[in-house]
Order: structure tokens, then sequence, then C-alpha cells
């Protein structure tokens, strides 16, 4: 696992950031910008196989998206500032959050921005299942039929993440992910649970949703270094 940890050295929760498909952790450079800013402690990790980041290694199953995830929450955790760990992607790792949390009860609570609750049966992710195969020469390993199963395995158990608070984001422009899609994700899910709709695209909403994140955090009462 490889990424940037973004902090102030006083005591905070820890946000660990998965990004999107084909993508790397630039994608949630600036909202782990954000946060430290804010005073909260961000992890912005890369996925195996996905060449635009620092890994070297192949993503041998989908599966290993969730054991990414797991492995940079342990990291965190052994961060002496850190208090308590917040989970949240984006797209694909919006769906791995929800994977990885359920396996991991170090996270206290999961943002996921811009995923659905199934793609292999859903029309409205037929763009998202489409920009995936486009995509694929920038993943090594796992193929793009392996990591939508992978994320539709994930997704369809996000009721199981209560009691744990969740956010979920959608984008008002996304022509990958529709807003109407990640509603059915968030009408899926348990109390407590808050769904915000910003002005972003599918590529831009990590960036966007900056303040929405800070203002869940502080209202569900995540630690944070005050000024």
């Amino acid at each position: 696992m490889r990424g940037l940890l973004y902090h102030s050295g006083r005591p905070a929760t820890c946000v660990v950031l998965c990004h999107g498909y084909s993508a790397s952790k630039h994608n949630v450079d600036l909202l782990a910008y954000h946060l430290a800013i804010e005073g909260y402690v961000a992890l912005a990790i890369d996925f195996q196989g996905h060449k635009l980041g620092a890994s070297s290694l192949p993503l041998a199953r989908a599966e290993d998206l969730a054991t990414n995830a797991v492995d940079a929450i342990a990291f965190a955790r052994r961060q002496s500032m850190v208090q308590r760990i917040v989970l949240g992607g984006h797209s694909m790792g919006a769906a791995t959050a929800i994977g990885a949390a359920l396996q991991s009860p170090d996270v206290a609570g999961v943002i996921a921005m811009c995923t659905s609750l199934t793609r292999e049966r859903e029309t409205a992710s037929a763009g998202l299942a489409g920009g995936l195969v486009n995509r694929a020469a920038y993943v090594a390993g796992a193929t793009p039929a392996d990591i939508t199963a992978a994320m539709d395995r994930f997704t369809e158990r996000i009721a199981e993440l209560a009691p744990r608070p969740l956010l979920v984001i959608a984008a008002s422009r996304d022509a990958l992910v529709a807003p109407s899609a990640v509603r059915q994700l968030f009408d899926a899910a348990a109390e407590p649970k808050t769904y915000e709709l910003i002005e972003a695209t599918h590529t831009d909403a990590a960036e966007r949703s900056r303040f929405v994140v800070v203002r869940w955090l502080r209202a569900m009462g995540f630690e944070y270094a005050h000024a």
C-alpha cells in the first residue's frame, strides 16, 4: 500500500480516502488537503494495480481492493495522532470503503461518493460499466468485470454498516453514476445516514464534496485539531 498522510501533528480523527477506478490518490488530493487544513488527519492511498499511482504490484483479485483499504486503516491506527478513523471513497473507492468497513471494527464512520447499489443489473450504471472497460489498460490484474462484481458485493451489504454513521454524496452532473442510482444506495442503507447532492461531475466530485464532508464530520462529533 502506498499513500500520502496529511496532518498537523495534533490529535484528530483520520479520514482514509480511496480513489476510483483507473485513478490514483491524486484524485482525492484536494479533499485530503482541505481536511488537513480543517484540523483532521487524512490518508490518501493508491490501490494495487492502478498504474497512475505509486503501487508497483498488480491487483491480483478484485477483493484485494478491500484488503488494501484495511491495510491503510491499520497504518492509520498506528499513528500516534489518530483518535478515530473514518473511511471514505469515490466511485470504486466508495464501494471499497463499504466493503472494508464491514471487515474492520476500527472504522467509526463511512463516506461514499458517487457510487451505486449495483452495476450489473441497473441501466443507470451502464455508463460506469462502459467506462471501466474503456479504461482497463490503466489497471493491471483484475478485469473490469471482476471489479464490478466485487463492488456489487460490497455495496449490497451497505445496511450492515449501522449503527456507524454514513454519508452518501451524489453529483448533480454525474454522467457515469446518476444521482438517482446513488439515492438507491442511500435508501438501502440503515440509519444513521445522511444524503447530500452537490454541484459536480463524476470527475471533480471528491474535490467539490470537501465542504459537506467537513460539515458532516463536525455534526457527527468526529474530533479535529482546533487552531
